[in-house]
């Protein structure tokens, strides 16, 4: 039963959460910082089964497509989060700039916290400088490039509409064709997905169905009472709620994806690790994005941001959000710009973070200047980028556009051409990476 335990944990601490919903008591606002421990107690449960439900998932289908749908269900919570506050946003304008607030703290989170902290993991645990993504993940990149160049758009709109809905989600439908092209391949699981990996194939695949469903459940009807708990927590203590949605809400849905990749990296695999992170932002920069007008519109009864309607604002920016929407999109086009080449070095790690956490020193002005601190920061991200941009032959750029949207299916890689990630990736340090080519039963015997 040992090896069960992190399984029945995770169910188990979603049951507060469950049972407090058909109690019918309402702790957002009877005790705020109650709720705010139950629901995100279950969500980060919930996400942690998600996340293990994928990671298997990866034995019946391609692996690239198992990798994004993991990334997509981890930021589960992230999503269901946002769109209960845009939801209501319709209707209450004073939620607009939450629901606006969580969405750009958690992409900005992912790639200015996450993204270097695995490059850091795998620089202490194996003295590598560098990790070095998989060639099929030049797929990953280039969506993401366009997403981002897009994203520059909507700042000097104002406002997120159902044009931005068009562009985006056929951006993530057509990367969602694109992986799922690839063949199938052997997972590399670790910790409790091993465990579930090692039933029988029927039983495999019936518990990390009874999974998705039920953390998916449990997400949604956790999703709003976690945030307006959060919302008046903020209020209680005297902390503005725009920071406590943009920052709190996504450490506790980010942090089951964020510590899977973590075990990833401390196992060798630091490409997955930082593989599935870029999966993450694809994701949430195409999907999540490009869905907040549709659920706006639903919580206002009728569509919004339509080209020629009378009323073409769709989800709007306040000043402050145009701001913060500008310096992520640059924070996302400098992070395509050292991806691009698919090696990711500790000092971009570190000047990732840097950048991110400066910040925070300066959430007003820049220094005495009178600007907005935003744009000072997006325009360092864009000529960064830049920078970084044309250090890359025009060879490496055209593979990246090549990759993308050639749709044919593809065999899997064979070991010669895992060889050199596998050097760089610290082979003989990691089980994990020497298996890499091993079956799903070698591989879990091994671990066993």
């Amino acid at each position: 039963m040992k090896k069960w335990l992190w399984i029945t944990l995770a169910f188990a601490v979603t049951a507060p959460a469950i049972l407090v919903t058909f109690s019918g008591v309402h702790l957002d606002k009877t005790s705020p910082i109650a709720g705010a421990l139950i629901f995100g107690l279950a969500v980060i449960g919930s996400a942690f089964l998600l996340s293990w439900a994928c990671e298997v998932a990866q034995m019946d289908i391609p692996a690239a497509l198992a990798i994004s749908v993991l990334a997509l269900v981890a930021v589960l919570p992230e999503y269901a989060v946002d769109f209960s506050l845009t939801y209501q946003a319709a209707t209450k304008p004073e939620y607009e700039q939450l629901a606006v607030a969580n969405m750009i703290g958690a992409n900005r989170m992912i790639v200015g916290l996450a993204w270097p902290l695995i490059i850091f993991l795998f620089w202490a645990r194996f003295r590598k400088t560098a990790v070095v993504l998989e060639k099929t993940q030049r797929v990953e990149i280039g969506y993401l490039g366009l997403a981002g160049i897009y994203s520059l758009i909507i700042p000097l709109k104002g406002h997120i509409d159902m044009v931005d809905v068009v562009v985006l989600v056929g951006l993530f439908v057509l990367y969602t064709v694109r992986i799922s092209r690839q063949a199938v391949e052997e997972p590399h699981l670790v910790g409790p997905a091993i465990t579930i990996g090692s039933l029988a194939r029927n039983n495999r695949r019936a518990l990390v169905l009874f999974m998705l469903v039920f953390a998916a459940t449990v997400i949604f009807i956790s999703a709003h009472p976690f945030s307006e708990s959060l919302i008046n927590v903020g209020k209680s203590i005297g902390v503005d709620e725009v920071f406590m949605v943009q920052w709190f809400a996504p450490i506790s849905s980010e942090a089951p994806e964020i510590v899977i990749c973590i075990l990833f990296t401390l196992r060798g695999m630091a490409s997955a690790g930082l593989g599935a992170l870029v999966a993450s932002k694809v994701n949430q920069w195409t999907l999540l994005v490009g869905t907040l007008p549709l659920v706006f519109s639903l919580g206002s009864g009728r569509l919004r941001g339509l080209p020629f309607s009378n009323d073409p604002t769709g989800l709007p920016l306040n000043g402050d959000q145009v701001g913060a929407m500008f310096v992520t999109s640059g924070q996302t086009l400098l992070a395509v710009a050292i991806m691009i080449n698919l090696v990711a070095h500790l000092w971009e790690a570190g000047l990732l973070f840097g950048l991110f956490v400066a910040q925070f020193f300066f959430p007003e002005k820049f220094l005495f200047l009178p600007i907005d601190a935003h744009y000072v920061f997006g325009v360092l991200y864009i000529v960064l980028a830049l920078i970084l941009f044309f250090r890359v032959s025009f060879h490496e750029h055209g593979l990246i556009v090549k990759t993308m949207f050639d749709f044919k299916k593809h065999p899997p890689l064979t070991p010669a051409e895992h060889g050199t990630n596998l050097e760089l990736e610290g082979a003989g340090h990691s089980g994990a990476v020497n298996m890499s080519h091993k079956s799903a039963d070698e591989k879990i015997k091994t671990r066993k």
